[in-house]
């Protein structure tokens, strides 16, 4: 255990670096490097004889306002295009939605002009006379015509 004066005070080299507020270990490699006990013990434990920590490098959009500027305005362009392409796109579902509609109800009627067509050449001749079906067809070509 190795004791060490202080300003009339001797305790162990473990109690004076608790005391100031170091590592032993540091305390011990300031002593051993030549330090006095004053300056050993009053230097605070900081930076001294270390290599300056790098800076944190600054990303491009905080080293670059205009950057920035330009990112935020794209982004809000980008919003606004949404916004138009997303009314577009319900316009045109609007409208397909009216031309179906339109649509079904032609073949609608269609249909149902097809149905009474169907049932009314179903029924044509039920009342007619024969004469009426006769003038229907072509006449025949006699020989004296000929």
């Amino acid at each position: 255990m190795r004791l060490i004066e202080f300003r009339g005070v001797s305790r162990s080299l473990a109690d004076w670096a608790r005391l100031s507020g170091m590592r032993s270990e540091t305390l011990a490699k300031r002593l051993n490097a030549g330090w006095s006990v004053e300056e050993a013990l009053a230097t605070p434990v900081g930076k001294q004889g270390r290599k300056p920590k790098p800076l944190a490098a600054r990303s491009v959009v905080q080293s670059l306002p205009a950057l920035r500027d330009w990112q935020r305005d794209m982004h809000a362009a980008h919003r606004e295009m949404t916004r138009s392409v997303r009314s577009f796109v319900r316009q045109m579902e609007e409208q397909m939605a009216e031309l179906r509609h339109g649509l079904d109800q032609h073949l609608a009627a269609q249909l149902a002009e097809a149905d009474r067509n169907m049932i009314a050449s179903h029924t044509r001749g039920v009342g007619q006379s024969i004469s009426k079906n006769a003038n229907d067809r072509c006449p025949r070509v006699t020989q004296e015509s000929v």
